[in-house]
């Protein structure tokens, strides 16, 4: 299938470069009517203003690329490291109805799931829609703001909203998908191991969980340093694991595992 056509209007904020694969879709709204302007809108937005940004904006009758998918936007805290942002015109409010009654409505979610499948089928990501606990332990596939925000407790964002008609949502992907669909819902991958003296997000997102469930690695800064190899150390040898600091596959699943105040 030939590449949905897009226009490019890069957002300001960003984090360049990716270090882990993609793994999730996430749907959100705009939070703006369902106009033929409104991607652009949005998209400009992002260029200007908005300390967030998503991967695609998409309305009636465009989809606008904000960030490239070899980046990080700023759009789903906890999913934005493996995840795609897609920004929709309409609201969280919408009923059923209101997504599914219109010919402007359908052409939108028509529109979103054809880019939907084209990343699906570029990523090998599953057609299954995801909840929290889905997210949580590591699932592969099609998820909600709203149910990022409940997984990873970092936002509290309830778009798209309890009517967004997901069940005719992922239909129209896998048409667009026929016999090309990725198998359902496959655990993604161990994430890299760490240690100290390295950098980036995956050791953020050591530094965060391990605050949270009680060890202080110091800052969240992303930088594995002495604090945080003090922390994973104290944390190994709470959950049986060899306290040599270094956060490999054993280690990740009991952080990821792990609930505070256990």
């Amino acid at each position: 299938m030939a590449t949905l056509a897009r226009q490019f209007i890069q957002a300001r904020n960003y984090t360049p470069g990716r270090g882990s694969p993609i793994d999730v879709i996430v749907i959100h709204t705009m939070e703006a009517p369902e106009k033929s302007t409104t991607a652009e809108a949005c998209a400009n937005y992002f260029a200007t203003t908005a300390q967030a940004s998503a991967h695609y904006c998409v309305d009636q009758d465009s989809v606008v690329q904000c960030v490239r998918d070899q980046d990080i936007a700023w759009h789903a805290p906890g999913a934005n490291h493996n995840g795609l942002g897609f920004e929709h015109a309409g609201y969280a409010r919408q009923t059923r109805e209101e997504w599914l009654g219109d010919a402007a409505s359908l052409s939108l979610l028509e529109l979103s799931a054809e880019l939907a499948a084209e990343k699906c089928r570029e990523y090998a990501i599953p057609v299954a829609w995801l909840q929290p606990a889905d997210l949580r332990a590591g699932r592969r596939g099609i998820t909600s703001h709203a149910n990022v925000s409940k997984a990873f407790q970092r936002s509290d964002h309830w778009d798209p909203g309890p009517s967004f008609p997901v069940e005719r949502y992922l239909a129209l992907v896998r048409g667009h998908l026929g016999d090309e669909a990725p198998p359902a819902n496959p655990v993604k991958d161990d994430p890299a191991t760490i240690r100290e003296g390295d950098r980036g997000w995956l050791v953020k997102r050591l530094q965060r969980k391990l605050k949270a469930l009680g060890f202080e690695p110091g800052l969240a800064d992303g930088i594995f340093g002495s604090h945080t190899k003090q922390a994973v150390q104290g944390f190994q040898g709470s959950r049986g694991l060899e306290p040599d600091g270094v956060v490999g596959p054993l280690a990740w699943r009991a952080l990821e595992s792990a609930k505070p105040g256990e």
